[in-house]
């Protein structure tokens, strides 16, 4: 599908920008309307077709518009799976045969493109890591969306299996459990380098934290379980134990002379509002950077999938300058990407971070085989 576009004359402002604007009318071409959690107060965020506003449509009798095209189609149907839009019946063809194909170069087309990816990074002056739950599964944290034939050696996603399916236990167990994995230390050991310099990450495990990443050069917009947040003072306070609980409220206190407000975990919900103080931060590295490595996301949960997009929109037409991604899967950014690499994240990063090696680009001082 292709990714929905902003009419506008010059490089789209990205939503901490917009804040301030009036209320949006239903006229706005990027606003699905009434029922939408960010209808009004969406900025440039395109939420044309998404869940909430299509089933308060489709319950007062109205056809709701399809998150792809923008038709109206009586027979189209909600995405329950992965985005979570509505799309009419031809778009949902299209997605739905698409969406769970992993696809894979052959391995002399990766390295060219390695090879170009690690050019596009020697010669960037801001480079910002977007990752999602692909970065991960190297760590044995299985995904979310791959499917039931993945090449992964975590197995399917989740959403993909039947209850009966799944493996005991909790998914945050898992993170938990894990350790930083082939990724996660390939892009801390850039970041040392001082070639990386701010990750968004869509996943809530700790794992870039746990490899040496500090919480200034990170972007956790959907939280982490190991952080909880005091909710009078906004202090983060780091643990080693899984906060997430019932409630939000993790029963602890603030440490902070004369606060001593309540903790409440850092994870986000499905339905709930990001932090606007850590996507403030994110917004600025997207703004400020000129690569964006997309890693291991399908790029279809907003609003964080609208970030890598905007750095893409942004640098259009530079063929060594926007967005790189690297998915097994297809995602809706595909074909606004200068790059796009198809293989394992791992063993896409290694390469990369050889090839900088041997061009004398990575310090060699920064040690490959350590974190």
């Amino acid at each position: 599908l292709k990714l929905l576009r902003l009419p506008s004359s010059g490089p789209v402002a990205p939503p901490h920008q917009a804040r301030g604007m009036a209320r949006v009318t239903s006229s706005c071409p990027q606003c699905c309307g009434e029922g939408c959690r960010y209808h009004g107060r969406h900025g440039s965020r395109s939420c044309r077709g998404c869940e909430d506003a299509a089933r308060l449509q489709i319950s007062l009798g109205r056809i709701p518009r399809c998150a792809g095209c923008g038709k109206r189609d009586a027979k189209g149907r909600v995405d329950e799976v992965q985005s979570r839009n509505f799309y009419c019946t031809a778009c949902w063809a299209k997605y739905d045969g698409d969406r769970l194909v992993e696809h894979f170069d052959e391995p002399d087309v990766l390295e060219q493109k390695c090879a170009a990816l690690a050019k596009m990074i020697s010669s960037a002056r801001h480079i910002i890591a977007f990752t999602g739950a692909g970065v991960s599964t190297g760590a044995g944290i299985a995904d979310f969306r791959s499917g039931l034939n993945t090449k992964l050696p975590t197995g399917p996603g989740m959403w993909e299996l039947p209850k009966a399916d799944r493996q005991a236990g909790n998914i945050l167990e898992q993170c938990a459990q894990a350790k930083p994995g082939r990724a996660h230390k390939s892009l801390v050991r850039l970041w040392k380098a001082g070639l990386l310099k701010h990750i968004i990450t869509q996943n809530v495990d700790g794992l870039h934290r746990k490899s040496g990443i500090p919480a200034n050069a990170l972007s956790e917009l959907h939280g982490n379980i190991f952080v909880e947040r005091c909710t009078k003072c906004d202090d983060e306070f780091e643990r080693d134990f899984n906060v997430i609980c019932s409630g939000g409220l993790t029963g602890r206190h603030c440490d902070r002379a004369r606060c001593g407000g309540a903790l409440r975990h850092s994870g986000v919900g499905f339905g709930q509002d990001l932090s606007e103080k850590i996507t403030d931060k994110a917004w600025k590295e997207c703004e400020r950077a000129d690569l964006c490595l997309a890693l291991g996301s399908s790029i279809t949960v907003t609003p964080a999938s609208d970030m890598p997009a905007y750095v893409a929109e942004r640098h259009r037409g530079k063929p060594d300058k926007g967005l790189v991604i690297a998915n097994l899967q297809s995602t809706p950014c595909d074909g606004q990407a200068a790059l796009r690499l198809n293989g394992m994240v791992d063993d896409i990063l290694e390469r990369v971070e050889a090839i900088l090696h041997e061009k004398g680009v990575l310090p060699s001082d920064v040690d490959l085989l350590s974190t």
